[in-house]
């Protein structure tokens, strides 16, 4: 039996493949109408982590990517750590792999040596119940609907979650 491993650490030859899973169905994107933008971005995103603008939580099954989180300290607000993406395969669905990539970006994002953040930020479209409900269980409250891209791609939710920073031991 193959055990998960997820990680924070990555060469830069794991980019591509990280993006390559980004471009694949994945759990909670409802519709690609809903994010008409996704491959524009997807095109930065590999770049971005290579120069460390961004950083990604990756969890693995037998050897290959089952669930990412792509995250970064938020440009506008310092002390706030902002989700950009996470995505989970439907065949990992129901063994709690997006729930532990959450949990362990939100402890490395408040620890003091990091990011040292005491806030964590995300946003979704209003439409994408499963990841609102997934945010809800996990503590995140709702701050603010509205149209945040302005891709007339329809309104967005933002969640925001208070955290303790980790210091390490």
């Amino acid at each position: 039996m193959q055990d998960f491993r997820f990680t924070n650490e990555h060469r830069l030859s794991d980019t591509g493949e990280i993006v390559g899973f980004l471009e694949r169905p994945r759990l909670w994107i409802p519709s690609t109408a809903d994010y008409p933008d996704h491959f524009d971005w997807l095109a930065k995103v590999g770049t971005q982590l290579e120069r460390e603008q961004k950083r990604a939580m990756v969890a693995y099954y037998a050897g290959d990517i089952v669930g990412t989180i792509v995250y970064q300290r938020h440009l506008l607000q310092p002390n706030t750590l902002e989700i950009k993406n996470l995505s989970v395969s439907p065949t990992t669905q129901g063994r709690y792999v997006g729930s532990f990539l959450l949990r362990n970006t939100e402890i490395e994002g408040t620890q003091n040596d990091f990011l040292g953040c005491n806030r964590i930020v995300f946003d979704t479209k209003t439409t994408n119940t499963g990841i609102i409900s997934f945010g809800m269980r996990h503590g995140y409250r709702l701050l603010e609907i509205t149209d945040l891209y302005g891709l007339g791609a329809g309104e967005d939710a933002i969640f925001a979650k208070s955290a303790v920073p980790v210091t390490a031991k």
